[in-house]
């Protein structure tokens, strides 16, 4: 019955809330956008993520601002095998779910079984199998996985003693396991409410299901400080929870709004009628500082620390498909009113663009000067960054000096033209287009670079089918660890590595050799030797990273910022005045 008047409670809340001011009992966040799911399984995106993160809990967690320290969540300890191929955690006891029921090992084991098993193409999953499986595919893509490898990879030594075992060395592991993924979901709860048994009997039948076709979409059971009262598919309710095993928190509703109109949501923000909202992004400094700073009963968390984790680059395809493509490659040749497919295999085409691209002017003009520059593709606060890497910058007469150089002088000589698109509505991208196309095309009046907008699903399109000469893309890590990026941009078979058909076997070992072993220092090397050697081949070049801030009322103490947390902080550990 409590259940219930809770709900309707906090239904009618959000019924009267357009025209009430937040209760001091209750956390109100305001953003746009949405969730996705509330299944652990296919959450692959923030917002989604700032729900999961606390209504469930994995083994460990972040300690406070840090990324690459952690504290115990639902295990109190942990030990890894000399070979580093077997990872045993000991459970902490006493932890009850959302529906009462009592955590045990079989709950832990369960919940990571069932993403093996399911592992669905849109979730995030792949790295979890890829740890644990030896594959990023599931069963249905790949015939060697059975169902002996994934009951093999989790087993219960006993009730609170859980053991994970990989087929070879991941110095990543630990922290994937941090990832909203790895969330202990409530098994028995999980299993009557119709989600897969956990055994053998049926697990075929979810390979590859979508999870937002189950009852763990909408409906949740974690261990969290905070449990789900309602989602109507946009905004969203929950309330503390009484039977939460650490330290209750100090506010006891919070609500989930989705608010599409930036206008509405400032003015919700300066009226007390929301605790925190987002503005565009988390480093829209231009917007911060035109219609926030400066109001009333407003709260400006920032600091000089807090770079964003978010890696963007300007990646160039060598090997670009020309067919029926000339709204970005023109002829197709090099033939002074197009580009071939290969253009970008040459590196001083490649060291033309690059030092074209002022990167200074997109701190100063986008950033207002709250932006730094990156010498890899990997955030400074990471593992195996080298701030002594070279880094590129404009420079007119580099950029000349390479480009007379390119394809032995014909670029100079016949001059190109060429597309470059980014997704409508993203600033970044527009005005590195806007930047790349005033700085090539000062050098040579035969130069020509066309700037076009598309729509995302458009410029998705493009991209994954190797039509883009220049794709303008970021990167945001799932897990704390500096291979989530390095592989990501630089390997051979790396997410953006094969999209821009670059191969190094150089740095391809590299890479490999940097997976292989869980000695710091050697990664640490490994790293900084593919920083160097990425800078003289230019296969993508970062763009500055932005400082962010976090915007909140007066009311609102205890805020922190984490990068790797989807809502930057937890919701239980803020306090309303």
């Amino acid at each position: 019955m409590k259940k219930i008047l809770s709900l309707l409670a906090a239904m009618l809340l959000v019924g009267v809330f357009a025209t009430a001011t937040a209760q001091d009992d209750t956390y109100v966040y305001m953003t746009f956008g949405g969730i996705d799911t509330l299944d652990p399984e296919g959450a692959y995106d923030t917002a989604s993520g700032t729900a999961l993160e606390n209504v469930y809990e994995t083994l460990y967690g972040y300690d406070g601002t840090a990324v690459d320290a952690f504290v115990p969540r639902l295990a109190t300890s942990y030990e890894i095998s000399e070979d580093n191929l077997t990872y045993t955690y000991t459970l902490r006891e006493g932890v009850e779910f959302h529906s009462g029921n009592m955590m045990t090992c079989r709950d832990v084991e369960y919940s990571i079984e069932r993403i093996l098993v399911m592992n669905d193409p849109s979730s995030g999953v792949w790295f979890q199998a890829e740890a644990l499986l030896g594959t990023a595919s599931n069963a249905n893509d790949d015939d060697s996985i059975t169902y002996a490898m994934i009951d093999d990879a989790v087993e219960c030594v006993d009730d609170y003693t859980v053991q994970f075992n990989l087929p070879s060395v991941d110095p990543a592991f630990f922290g994937k396991l941090v990832y909203t993924n790895a969330s202990v979901v409530d098994s028995a709860w999980a299993i009557e409410n119709g989600e897969w048994s956990g055994t053998e009997a049926d697990w075929r039948e979810w390979v590859g299901v979508d999870p937002r076709e189950g009852f763990l979409h909408d409906n949740a059971s974690g261990t969290g400080a905070y449990a789900l009262v309602d989602w109507d598919g946009t905004d969203s309710v929950y309330e503390r929870f009484d039977g939460y095993w650490g330290e209750a928190p100090d506010v006891e509703t919070v609500q989930y709004r989705i608010v599409d109109e930036l206008a509405t949501r400032i003015l919700a923000l300066q009226n007390g009628e929301a605790d925190r909202v987002v503005l565009g992004s988390a480093n829209d400094w231009a917007t911060l500082e035109a219609q926030v700073r400066g109001l009333d009963g407003v709260t400006i968390w920032e600091d000089d620390s807090w770079l964003s984790l978010a890696v963007g680059a300007m990646h160039m395809n060598q090997a670009i498909d020309t067919t029926d493509n000339t709204v970005n490659v023109g002829s197709g040749q090099l033939d002074g009113s197009g580009i071939p497919s290969d253009f970008f295999s040459d590196i001083d085409v490649r060291k033309g663009f690059a030092y074209s691209f002022d990167q200074q002017v997109m701190i100063d003009e986008l950033f207002l000067g709250k932006g730094q520059k990156l010498t890899m593709a990997l955030p400074p606060s990471f593992l195996g960054y080298d701030p002594n890497v070279p880094t590129y910058g404009f420079d007119a007469e580099m950029a000349e000096m390479h480009f007379r150089e390119a394809w032995d002088g014909a670029v100079w000589d016949t001059g190109f033209e060429m597309t470059i698109s980014y997704n409508t509505g993203n600033a970044t991208r527009q005005i590195i287009a806007e930047i790349l196309k005033a700085n090539v095309e000062d050098l040579n009046s035969d130069f020509r670079v066309n700037v076009r907008g598309i729509q995302w699903p458009d410029f998705l399109q493009d991209r994954n089918n190797n039509r883009l000469p220049i794709s303008l893309v970021g990167w945001l890590p799932d897990y704390a660890d500096p291979d989530n990026y390095m592989w990501t941009f630089y390997h051979s078979g790396g997410y953006y590595g094969s999209q821009l058909n670059f191969s190094d076997p150089e740095i391809d070992q590299l890479l490999e050799d940097a997976r292989a072993t869980t000695v710091d220092a050697e990664r640490e090397l490994y790293y900084s030797q593919v920083g160097h050697r990425a800078f003289d081949l230019a296969p993508t070049v970062p763009y500055p990273a932005a400082l962010s801030f976090i915007v909140t009322n007066d009311a609102i103490d205890g805020v922190y910022y984490n990068p790797m947390i989807s809502h930057n902080y937890l919701w239980r550990d803020i306090v309303k005045n």
